[in-house]
């Protein structure tokens, strides 16, 4: 009965240069599904935005070309591993906290 989480980053969307089709930022999640046996339990995720500077690259991919993946991997890049572990740990305990909620020490009401 392991428990293990499945981390994936995605693109919602992107700001680019209209005069050449340069990516200067993008909007992304980084989505954690905690699964027990194979089996989906919960899913935390963390939302945030990342810019890429003005340095062209050469060569620079067409803008029609360039792919999810390939932002996926910049956003990493940009936020370094340090940064990427952190993301991963936040997610992790927002998914402990939903299969996996501490006991609880008080409660509100009445006796009657």
């Amino acid at each position: 009965m392991a428990i293990t989480t499945d981390f994936t980053y995605t693109i919602q969307s992107c700001v680019r240069d209209v005069s050449d089709g340069f990516i200067t930022e993008a909007a992304w999640t980084l989505t954690g599904i905690a699964k027990r046996d194979g089996v989906g339990i919960a899913t935390a995720k963390y939302q945030s935005q990342t810019g890429f500077g003005t340095v062209r690259p050469d060569p620079m991919i067409p803008y029609a070309d360039v792919t999810e993946n390939e932002v996926s991997q910049w956003v990493r890049n940009e936020i370094t591993p340090e940064g990427d572990a952190r993301y991963r740990e936040y997610v992790q305990s927002a998914l402990i906290g939903i299969y996996a909620p501490p006991t609880p020490t008080k409660s509100n009401g009445v006796p009657w």
